[in-house]
């Protein structure tokens, strides 16, 4: 995640978001054309979302006016990529920590369960 020095911790720039939707989609399997069609099916919209929209999202051309990345889209688009970062840079810094606090729970059950299991195998198969 992103460092923010001299703002309040919950603030993020459109310069970040527009870093992280770049970053992003260049290392998505998908083109940007299939993230838009995607994001157009996912989301009901009667005018397509296209590749030029997307690439407004990103672009950072000082002559024209910048388009800002619709919240209403931020969940279709991290599915369609299989990348959640943008939602977790729009966290607020207790959600992080929520967030946070229950991958370490879930990732220590799994790893109970996992141990739980292999004691179950090794103890089936030294019973043969």
């Amino acid at each position: 995640m992103p460092k923010r020095i001299g703002r309040a911790e919950f603030e993020v720039s459109d310069l970040e978001v527009r870093a992280l939707l770049k970053g992003v989609m260049a290392n998505c399997p998908k083109s940007r054309e299939q993230i838009a069609e995607e994001l157009t099916v996912r989301l009901r919209r009667k005018t397509p979302i296209t590749k030029d929209m997307l690439d407004d999202q990103v672009g950072c051309s000082e002559g024209k006016a910048r388009a800002k990345f619709p919240a209403a889209w931020v969940a279709a688009f991290c599915e369609i990529t299989g990348n959640d970062e943008l939602q977790r840079l729009l966290l607020s810094p207790r959600q992080n920590a929520l967030l946070a606090l229950g991958e370490c729970e879930l990732a220590a059950q799994l790893s109970k369960e996992k141990l739980v299991d292999g004691a179950r195998g090794a103890s089936g198969k030294s019973s043969r």
